[in-house]
């Protein structure tokens, strides 16, 4: 066999090849020789790469759980269109200790770190697989303060954003007896507590937080990171109200354009488990998922039409104890490109749910966590620091 130099091939030709390897294998080319390095750094190539991997099935990120004792979380990357997929660990950069993954957008991850105390919180944007980072400069902390994070990227602005959402304690002067009891916590002495809240936003590239006002009511702060972020809007699951099967729910969105808070119509169905409730992106769609109580059957709901109600479809429905066990523990985590689903069973396996044939898979992954989330994450050779008005 003759062996050629990779520099007797045309550039263009080497570009192409190298864009259908995986992100590891380029990784690992890209360390160990200097012409895979010289090629990887190409100003086109990043563009390239980011195409193959969006017409393959998407990667995933693991994270621990952080009530099965382990902290800090660790990260883990799952590529299950290897042969033989297994699990590989993240490093945080600098060793930093993750306190949660805040989520994943166009191969960055937002991460919360903490430090030694409680009151040392932070936010880092990184590219796990090019090596750096970029540091979100500390929000003002409140009285007794709890906060969620929420990460996206708009396509028509080309802009990632971080957006807070703080419920925090206010100490107000007592300055008449009229005072509302009913808003007051404590009062003392002629001082008393109001509990507030605020919205702030954070667009990556510059250097300040801007307020944006208050939440709506339904947020409250027991709401968990948004789950979905479709067409540039972040998305979460609230309860609205009392029905006759239970909780009412809604679903609230931040479009990060505009940076405006709006409701999405819900799915016709409103019997969904609380516990199994759950939003996804499906295809490009807003999904909507979970355990219906008056038939213990598992729907899933595909929003064609962003924010247009008459376009929910019920796309999905199964027996979830074909999976084995109690079914109130499953969600969905991605479309994959053979039309399966795939969902994460009872926080610790992956199953593949096959509409066509009505039939589950576990997927064959070596070296799992015990106890994990997971989110998709299509890998980017996209620099952190380059992420201002980015058009993709």
């Amino acid at each position: 066999m003759v062996q050629r130099d990779l520099h007797d091939l045309p550039l263009d030709m080497l570009l192409e090849i190298l864009s259908r390897l995986p992100i590891t294998s380029l990784i690992h080319f890209k360390t160990t020789s200097h012409a895979g390095y010289d090629l990887i750094a190409d100003p086109g190539f990043p563009l390239m790469f980011r195409n193959r991997v969006s017409d393959s099935n998407p990667c995933l990120i693991l994270f621990n759980h952080n009530w099965v004792g382990s902290w800090p979380r660790k990260l883990y990357f799952v590529d299950i269109e290897d042969c033989s997929p297994r699990v590989r660990k993240i490093d945080p950069p600098q060793h930093s200790k993750v306190d949660n993954l805040v989520g994943s957008c166009n191969g960055l991850l937002c991460l919360s770190l903490i430090g030694g105390s409680s009151e040392s919180y932070s936010l880092l944007i990184y590219n796990p697989f090019v090596g750096d980072a970029v540091r979100v400069p500390p929000a003002h902390r409140f009285l007794n303060q709890s906060e969620v994070f929420s990460f996206g990227f708009h396509p028509r602005t080309g802009e990632f954003k971080v957006v807070r959402i703080v419920w925090y304690e206010k100490i107000m002067t007592v300055v008449h007896p009229a005072l509302d009891v009913e808003e007051v916590e404590e009062v003392d002495e002629g001082f008393a507590t109001v509990d507030e809240s605020m919205v702030q936003v954070f667009t990556v590239g510059t250097t300040e937080w801007r307020y944006k006002g208050a939440p709506p009511p339904q947020l409250t702060d027991e709401i968990e990171p948004p789950e979905a972020l479709v067409e540039g809007s972040l998305h979460w699951v609230v309860v609205v109200g009392m029905g006759g099967f239970g909780l009412i729910f809604g679903i609230i969105s931040f479009e990060l354009a505009d940076e405006v808070f709006d409701e999405i119509p819900h799915p016709p169905c409103q019997r969904f488990v609380s516990s199994g409730y759950s939003l996804s992106v499906l295809h490009g769609c807003l999904s909507a998922a979970g355990l219906v109580d008056d038939t213990l059957h598992f729907d899933i709901w595909v929003m064609k039409q962003h924010r247009v109600k008459e376009s929910w479809v019920k796309q999905f429905s199964f027996d979830p104890y074909s999976i084995g066990g109690w079914p109130g523990f499953s969600t969905v985590v991605c479309a994959l490109k053979n039309g399966e689903i795939l969902l994460l069973y009872n926080c610790s396996c992956l199953v593949s749910f096959d509409p066509v044939e009505n039939k589950f898979k576990t997927l064959q992954i070596s070296g799992l966590p015990m106890h994990f989330q997971a989110l998709p994450f299509l890998p980017s050779l996209f620099l952190a620091k380059a992420t201002m008005n980015l058009q993709l």
